[in-house]
């Protein structure tokens, strides 16, 4: 009789990333403009942890792509998201399950010779629905706040 490892629960929270998504997204500039753009998600499960392609179109902006692995450490107890981005950027956030719906991520760094700081709070509202604040600090002041609602595909959805 086998026995199936049991995986934390941290670690099953993460698989609910795996499909397919649509994304649709509000960034506030510094100067309070809303701008609106969309996107889509793939999620797929790989031996590291979760693969993620985000392709998104932001009005006024240049089209984003960003590829993502997520991972559980479960000696400390921590949530990695490395991510490389089409700017060729890399950054690895690092958070915590704060409850069974709700991660938050941070990453702290430099980029063009200034500190930065990039805080996501991901809640999984279901299943099939997250929402993402991405908010970006430059210098410790408030840059952008992005917002996306992402949404499983279904075979409804792409009807």
């Amino acid at each position: 009789m086998s026995q199936q490892k049991q995986l934390p629960k941290e670690e099953s929270l993460l698989k609910q990333l795996v499909g397919e998504w649509q994304v649709g997204i509000a960034l506030k500039t510094p100067d309070g403009q809303i701008v609106s753009g969309c996107g889509e998600m793939t999620a797929e499960e790989t031996a590291a942890g979760i693969n993620s392609e985000v392709n998104t179109q932001i009005e006024r902006y240049e089209d984003y792509y960003e590829n993502g692995l997520w991972s559980f450490d479960p000696v400390k107890g921590e949530v990695h998201l490395l991510i490389m981005d089409s700017d060729g950027q890399t950054h690895d956030h690092v958070g915590r399950w704060v409850d069974d719906a709700t991660l938050e991520l941070e990453w702290h760094g430099t980029f063009e010779d200034q500190e930065k700081e990039k805080r996501i709070q991901a809640k999984w509202v279901t299943e099939d629905q997250i929402e993402l604040r991405e908010t970006n600090y430059s210098q410790g002041k408030k840059l952008l706040e992005t917002d996306y609602v992402f949404k499983r595909r279904t075979a409804d959805s792409e009807a």
